[in-house]
């Protein structure tokens, strides 16, 4: 019988489930930047769809939507009603329209998901606000008798926390989760979504989560539960990946191994400032520290962080060997969008700070035309007119960022080793700064990785017994950049990288 990716029949392999995720690649969309099908200079949900296609071409199969709620701010973290769709973003059919046009190219949606806090115009913290006779009054976590004072994430006052010990706060979250999941409560999730990308998911309880995942098991025991558990420390996420809790975590603590601090540019072993034994070994580590079967999403950038070109500055060469990095890793690799164009972004000092790292998608040359967002345009804005960084400029240039991560797409999907197995390879001399990794089955099909995120020039070769080729001219060449061969040895240039195939 053959199951299509959206039936629950599908067998569990693991605790873990979703197994259609191993396979996954995940695109980021801010829909207020991405595209604009109406001409009113803000993003919508009939831009996602008419962009399908696009996203597709970078083989990604999974999008995940930040905010679509209604929201008095501009990046929709502070929701004021979980049931509706934001009215700049379109409508709920617009939303369901989505979800099944993603269906039928076997794509997936994953929606965020903000149980931590909501906005102060939800109705709740209306009635609830300076009135302790309000029904909803444990609603949310009050420091005083006349409900004036309140805990909020990160003492932002626009977003007040809710109170977990409350039963009531704890089903409404719940509820949402399971509405979203299957919006016409029929039994039959394909109208759904695929999984919630849960935000400061460190805020609720475990409990909580539990919770949730208990709920969403019953609906759809293949959707993602998602964790934005944003600690450095890999020992501090095992709590968050048990089984019966989260099934998939973002990896930060590869991230900050890659990048070091997100709000820095040009810090971090990918610009060649820490060696990159740092990113293996954290790699390695999740290996020990997480159950099998559990799911890590891999990243170079994201909504909260500096964009990836402004971390390496502008170097288009290491752009491209991050790429590689991105596309061969372990786990599920995850774009954010216009990254694959080279979209600079660092965060502000003059009362706009994440906006910079959040600007319109650069779909044209003169960034402007009738799907270019035009929500955010100060005059220092990075997205600026025949800069190199568009859709319409690299689109037709078979040496762009932007074909090089569609080639990239196509590989990862048609080369079944970059989807199982990972491990390190050791190098005969000078290995430090050198980022190398197998994937795959070493008595079987593999993949040789290397990539050198330094600043020098390195020759070595193989030095590991239990790697089956000691010379990599015994394996296939699928791709590389300053890279040569001669002999058993190998040299390779800044920001060169190879990948090689079993024979």
């Amino acid at each position: 019988m053959s199951l299509t990716p959206h039936q629950n029949t599908r067998a569990q392999d693991n605790q873990f489930g979703a197994e259609w995720f191993n396979d996954a690649i995940m695109y980021e969309v801010f829909v207020r930047s991405f595209r604009d099908s109406d001409g009113d200079g803000i993003g919508d949900l009939q831009g996602v769809i008419d962009s399908l296609d696009y996203i597709q071409s970078l083989g990604a199969n999974t999008i995940w939507l930040m905010p679509v709620h209604p929201s008095p701010s501009y990046h929709g973290y502070d929701v004021s009603d979980y049931y509706e769709i934001n009215p700049d973003y379109g409508t709920l059919d617009d939303m369901l329209m989505l979800i099944e046009e993603a269906h039928k190219r076997d794509m997936y949606i994953i929606l965020d998901y903000v149980a931590n806090h909501t906005s102060t115009f939800h109705e709740f913290f209306q009635d609830a606000y300076d009135n302790p006779d309000s029904e909803y009054g444990n609603f949310y976590k009050w420091m005083d008798e006349d409900q004036t004072s309140y805990q909020s994430f990160a003492g932002v006052s626009s977003m007040p926390e809710v109170n977990y010990e409350n039963e009531f706060a704890r089903q409404y979250m719940i509820d949402v989760a399971k509405f979203w999941l299957d919006p016409d409560s029929d039994g039959d999730p394909s109208d759904g979504v695929d999984g919630l990308r849960c935000d400061v998911a460190i805020g609720p309880p475990l409990s909580f989560w539990r919770e949730v995942r208990t709920a969403m098991l019953e609906i759809n025991p293949d959707a993602v539960l998602l964790g934005e558990v944003w600690l450095r420390s890999g020992l501090q996420l095992q709590d968050y990946l048990q089984g019966d809790t989260f099934n998939a975590l973002f990896d930060f603590p590869t991230f900050h191994s890659l990048i070091a601090d997100h709000d820095t540019n040009a810090d971090g072993a990918v610009s060649g400032q820490t060696s990159s034994e740092f990113i293996g070994l954290t790699l390695r580590g999740s290996l020990r520290l997480y159950p099998e079967g559990a799911h890590l999403v891999r990243f170079i950038n994201n909504h909260d962080t500096n964009r990836f070109m402004s971390e390496v500055e502008g170097d288009w060469e290491r752009a491209r060997a991050a790429a590689v990095w991105l596309y061969t890793v372990s786990g599920t690799p995850m774009i954010y969008y216009g990254e694959e164009i080279g979209m600079f972004g660092s965060k502000g000092d003059s009362g706009f700070y994440d906006e910079y790292r959040r600007e319109p998608m650069d779909w044209f040359r003169t960034g402007r035309g009738d799907e270019m967002t035009t929500w955010f345009r100060p005059g220092d804005r990075y997205n600026l007119s025949n800069d190199g960084v568009s859709v319409e400029e690299q689109d037709d240039d078979p040496a762009s960022l932007l074909n090089h991560y569609r080639l990239l797409g196509e590989f990862r999907n048609q080369t079944p080793a970059l989807r199982s197995g990972y491990g390190g390879v050791e190098l005969s001399s000078s290995s430090s700064d050198i980022y190398t990794a197998w994937r795959g089955d070493l008595a079987g099909d593999f993949a040789f990785v290397v990539i050198n995120f330094s600043t020098e020039t390195i020759s070595t070769s193989l030095d590991d017994d239990e790697f089956p080729v000691s010379d990599l001219s015994e394996m296939e060449l699928a791709f590389g950049e300053g890279f040569t061969l001669d002999g058993p040895r190998f040299t390779i240039e800044p920001a060169g990288y190879a990948v090689f195939l079993s024979r």
